[in-house]
């Protein structure tokens, strides 16, 4: 689950390690209530009968790689972290190095993603998205039948080539998975 820790910078600038981990995954409202009770508990401004007020976010976990700055707003966070509850971080990350708003990133998602497929490689993963095509298809003769793993890979190469279809590759720790994407 993405998290943040947020740390009190009042204590932070006078020598004291102070912040929570706070869930990611929540409305921008309750993270900031959550950073008010945190700032409210600063050991600094109780020993100097100061209020802390300011913060910065010093840690993230589990944003699979996207980074979180310092001083990224928690309705960026809360939405980034909802995409990633629901969405590929692969494809998330692609899309946000593309340059897309983070509330657009879902419908383009819903809208450009063909399949995902666990492969060795992109002209695999898009021939497996063909084959997936053909195979329900009640039109296709039988003797073409037989060469629908042949047809699907020809038909793959040509959308690749073609720039129909482009593929997100996603490293895990024993293979790839490969998101075949549509171009609009």
């Amino acid at each position: 689950m993405p998290s943040i820790y947020v740390a009190s910078l009042t204590d932070y600038n006078n020598g004291v390690l102070h912040g929570a981990w706070i869930d990611a995954d929540q409305d921008p409202d309750a993270i900031h209530e959550e950073v008010e009770a945190m700032l409210a508990a600063s050991p600094t401004a109780r020993k100097y009968g100061e209020k802390a007020e300011e913060w910065a976010i010093h840690d993230y976990e589990d944003f699979d790689g996207i980074p979180v700055s310092e001083w990224d707003s928690f309705e960026r966070v809360s939405t980034l972290a909802a995409l990633l509850k629901d969405q590929p971080a692969a494809i998330v990350a692609h899309f946000i190095g593309d340059g897309h708003e983070l509330d657009e990133i879902a419908d383009l998602i819903s809208d450009r993603l063909l399949g995902e497929y666990d492969e060795s490689t992109e002209l695999k993963a898009v021939a497996a998205h063909e084959y997936e095509l053909m195979e329900g298809r009640s039109d296709i003769p039988d003797d073409i039948r037989d060469h629908l793993q042949a047809v699907a890979e020809s038909m793959a190469e040509s959308s690749i080539n073609g720039g129909e279809v482009y593929t997100i590759e996603a490293r895990g720790p024993v293979g790839s998975t490969f998101y075949v994407m549509s171009q609009c």
